[in-house]
């Protein structure tokens, strides 16, 4: 299991043939994920930007892999 920070994410959203992308591939949506915090800032970016193709690139992008809410202890060292 992969878990996507926000540069890999926006790699993919803003190069969808690059490297990461082509990594997601090879390895199948179903084996990436990310954080509830990731895809927040993702969302927020992109509605910022007031850019509507970005933020439904941005949608699209995350209603392909599993979005993962934080659990305790994830906060914990």
């Amino acid at each position: 299991m992969y878990l996507l920070d926000t540069n890999a994410l926006s790699a993919i959203i803003h190069d969808p043939a690059g490297r990461v992308a082509q990594r997601l591939a090879l390895v199948g949506a179903e084996q990436v994920c990310t954080s509830v915090i990731v895809a927040a800032e993702l969302r927020y970016g992109a509605e910022r930007r007031g850019a509507p193709r970005l933020t439904q690139r941005v949608q699209d992008l995350l209603g392909l892999i599993n979005v993962r809410a934080l659990e305790a202890p994830a906060n914990q060292i």
